[in-house]
């Protein structure tokens, strides 16, 4: 497994912005090592619930572009996600900061993916974020666990031939069969 305090994107925005930019973050254990593992790439990665932007940061080395769209209740500027991204190269990431789910429903259906994060509002929008997201057929979880139960409830009713599941954090892949 590859820790996250091996990868430079990392090193460099702890460094210039603290270890504060990792706060409510998904990528301090075998994040990247699952990407890698479950062969994560492609042209287009849409991530649904963005911080401070370290999952996008890591997601931008496996795929042309990223996609990030975050509700905020109330935009505010308080995340830092853009100057990480300046700081540490990572050139292939766009955000949409979104004030509620019908806006953000709005943009998805218009964007083209082929791979998607799911890491939004785990209460409450994780049913719709399947939803909006399953016609690209590749799909990540974050938080699959009991203490999730939307997320966990979720995942439990896919096929499980068709789900990967990390060793060590609460991640889930699931990847449609075709044919």
């Amino acid at each position: 497994m590859t820790a996250a305090w091996q990868n430079e994107r990392i090193k460099r925005a702890t460094e210039r912005f603290g270890m504060e930019v990792l706060r409510r973050t998904s990528v301090c254990h075998e994040f990247e090592a699952f990407l890698r593992r479950i062969k994560a790439g492609g042209k287009c990665c849409l991530e649904i619930g963005t911080y401070n932007g370290i999952s996008a940061m890591i997601l931008s080395q496996f795929f042309d572009t990223v996609v990030c769209v975050t509700v905020e209740d109330v935009i505010t500027d308080r995340s830092i996600k853009r100057e990480v991204w300046e700081h540490v190269g990572a050139k292939n990431i766009v955000a949409h900061d979104v004030k509620n789910n019908a806006e953000k429903a709005d943009i998805v259906r218009n964007i083209g993916f082929d791979f998607a994060y799911l890491d939004g509002d785990h209460v409450t929008g994780t049913a719709s974020d399947f939803l909006l997201t399953q016609r690209c057929g590749r799909l990540l979880f974050h938080e699959y666990w009991p203490l999730q139960p939307s997320v966990w409830n979720l995942v439990n009713t896919l096929p499980k031939d068709e789900v990967t599941l990390s060793t060590y954090d609460c991640l889930a892949y699931w990847e449609k069969k075709r044919g």
